[in-house]
């Protein structure tokens, strides 16, 4: 399984981003994030990386979406990122965004059996079943 993560400075994208996770079948969560580049640069802090940026930070809506996808299969995937790459022109204009993704062991709560069960010295133990 993989965890797909998308920093998406251009929020006029979004929609057509949750598009393509559709058209895979993929879920999706997005959620309103805040680049610390920009919070930096409200406070004046004086980092030379940063002031590079600054053409770039300023002017545009200061937040930015967070978008993860939990995708169990490889080819999906690489379907999906392929797509993202295609619509973002492989993140080649400047702050658009960017996307990693990375490996994920275990997931706890969607599509996973827990039960709670009582032994004999009255305490609770918990028997998972993994998420397969």
């Amino acid at each position: 399984m993989y965890g797909l993560f998308l920093v998406l400075n251009d929020v006029y994208k979004l929609d057509m981003i949750h598009e393509l996770f559709y058209e895979e079948e993929l879920g999706a969560t997005t959620i309103d994030s805040q680049g610390m580049g920009k919070v930096l640069l409200d406070h004046h802090v004086n980092v030379p990386m940063l002031a590079s940026m600054r053409k770039l930070i300023d002017g545009r809506k200061p937040y930015n979406k967070l978008i993860i996808s939990v995708i169990k299969e490889k080819d999906k995937l690489d379907r999906i990122v392929k797509k993202i790459n295609k619509e973002l022109e492989c993140f080649s204009e400047p702050g658009v965004g960017f996307m990693f993704v990375i490996p994920v062991l275990e997931i706890h709560g969607s599509k996973h059996e827990c039960l709670l069960e009582e032994n004999e010295n009255g305490e609770e133990e918990v028997e998972e079943k993994p998420y397969v």
